[in-house]
């Protein structure tokens, strides 16, 4: 009895060994992309251009804000580098007033250098879950200190120098910030 318990016990070890093995050399050998997690940054090298993505949280607010919402940032710089694509969506956040890149390291608060969402109704938005917004940014659309400067916001998106903020009637300083 005891013979056949370690026996047990030594194919659950392997197997258990096993399917970690294979999870990190599916991990490790699946990925294309550099990640620095402080700024819950990704970047990725694509045929046509660059991709970075960021995870939208109360928590990355500054000072942070309580908050059930969520989303992400995708935001791509066409190879040519004459046009910014973007993709915000979110979940579980309400009367949505505007969406912006600002620029500022993580843990400061910063301008706004671009307009990627604005509410022009006067009435409340209600609930945002999905595509918020999507667009295309030129030099003609880049603003504040960075004002029709294309190149030079490309520039500080590369250096994790812009952040993307969603702010909302409940936290018009903002309820959803990432890092690009």
């Amino acid at each position: 009895m005891k013979h056949k318990n370690t026996n047990i016990m030594i194919a659950k070890n392997y197997l258990k060994y096993s399917i970690m093995a294979i999870a990190m050399i599916l991990f490790l050998g699946c990925s294309t992309e550099s990640t620095n997690e402080d700024l819950n940054l990704t970047t990725s090298r694509a045929n046509n251009g660059y991709q970075f993505n960021a995870s939208l949280k109360g928590a990355n607010e500054v000072p942070a804000v309580l908050s059930k919402g969520a989303g992400q940032a995708i935001v791509r710089i066409k190879k040519s580098e004459d046009e910014i694509r973007y993709k915000l969506i979110t979940a579980n956040i309400e009367d949505v007033l505007f969406a912006h890149f600002h620029m500022a390291p993580a843990g400061s608060n910063g301008g706004v250098v671009a307009t990627l969402y604005f509410n022009d109704n006067p009435q409340p938005s209600g609930p945002a879950n999905g595509v918020l917004a999507e667009g295309v940014i030129t030099a003609s659309d880049v603003s504040g200190a960075l004002a029709g400067d294309l190149d030079s916001l490309i520039d500080a998106i590369r250096n994790g120098m812009i952040y993307v903020n969603v702010h909302t009637a409940a936290v018009p300083s903002g309820e959803l910030r990432g890092q690009l």
